[in-house]
């Protein structure tokens, strides 16, 4: 995989982490306990939604290199499932040119 392969996967999964940040937003606002996030995986074609809490969201979120999947849905030349739960899946991304750029594209980031 060269750079910029890579740098396109992680700016796919950016772009979805960024979309389920308003989605939970949203969430909050109406006082919903749980909603669908749409997959943070790297296809961006996908079109799964992903069914969670806001709770296991905000745990996601706590590490920028981590994100919502469905399962099976994981690039494993990118990143590792570390939790399933369910129809949900979190991954941690290992590349070592992906993971910085995720955690330097992370909304939250200080």
């Amino acid at each position: 995989m060269t750079d910029t392969e890579a740098e396109k996967l992680a700016r796919t999964e950016a772009l979805f982490r960024e979309v389920n940040e308003r989605i939970a937003e949203t969430a909050e606002r109406f006082e919903a306990e749980e909603t669908k996030f749409v997959c943070e995986c790297a296809d961006q074609s996908c079109t799964h939604r992903v069914e969670a809490t806001l709770v296991e969201y905000e745990r996601v979120r706590e590490n920028g290199a981590t994100f919502l999947l469905a399962p099976g849905h994981e690039d494993k030349r990118i990143e590792a499932v570390v939790k399933i739960n369910g129809e949900r899946a979190v991954v941690e991304k290992r590349h070592p040119t992906i993971r910085p750029l995720v955690e330097a594209l992370d909304p939250r980031a200080a």
